[in-house]
């Protein structure tokens, strides 16, 4: 039976993997409005049914991906400086080149065609609404008891906020690429922190 169960979890896993590679191929080849739930299905090689049975939609199926890449980089942060300083703490982490370089080539490719649709713009702002909705329920696990739950929810959409704006001037940059180079991934580590740092001083006016 345990033969079974485990057999049965390796095939899921295969499939989710299946999925979620189908989708970072189509979209390279056309913008994510244009890939549909049957072409995606087709591609990894499932039924459309099957493919429901793991996500309610495309956007779930970045969201997954993103949220996987979240949580290393949240399992790695210094949690004694996390519950004095979180700010700083996410910045020790980006110094340490802590961005997982899978999480970046996503980035690219679901932007390399540079859609400004307002489909596209949409399923953006869901996946980073997403992860900043997951973050707040980690830090309430992390942060000290008691914390002002305002204050955690606006620092999970300060922090996501941060990531999606340095993703912006990220892709300004990259010129639609979606094989990326060192110099690549530390480009996105400096916005990122610059973005950071902004955040650290309560946003005063840089001189």
């Amino acid at each position: 039976m345990q033969q079974i169960l485990g057999r049965r979890e390796l095939n899921k896993t295969r499939t989710r993997e299946s999925i979620t590679a189908a989708l970072r191929h189509l979209a390279e080849q056309s913008p994510l409005e244009e890939v549909t739930v049957e072409q995606l299905a087709e591609e990894a090689g499932i039924s459309r049914r099957t493919f429901f049975n793991y996500f309610g939609s495309i956007p779930a199926v970045i969201s997954e991906v993103f949220t996987s890449h979240a949580a290393v980089m949240v399992e790695a942060l210094d949690l004694e400086l996390l519950r004095r300083d979180p700010i700083e703490a996410v910045r020790a982490l980006v110094a340490h080149d802590a961005i997982p370089a899978d999480f970046l080539g996503w980035l690219a490719a679901l932007n390399c065609h540079q859609s400004t649709s307002e489909a596209s713009v949409l399923v953006e702002r869901a996946v980073w609404a997403d992860l900043a909705a997951w973050l707040e329920g980690e830090l309430e696990v992390m942060l000290p008891a008691r914390t002002d739950p305002l204050y955690v929810a606006t620092l999970a959409a300060g922090v996501m906020g941060t990531f999606a704006a340095a993703e912006q001037a990220w892709l300004a940059g990259l010129g639609g690429r979606t094989v990326l180079r060192p110099a690549d991934l530390r480009s996105f580590t400096g916005h990122l922190d610059h973005a950071l740092s902004y955040l650290a001083q309560g946003w005063r006016i840089p001189t």
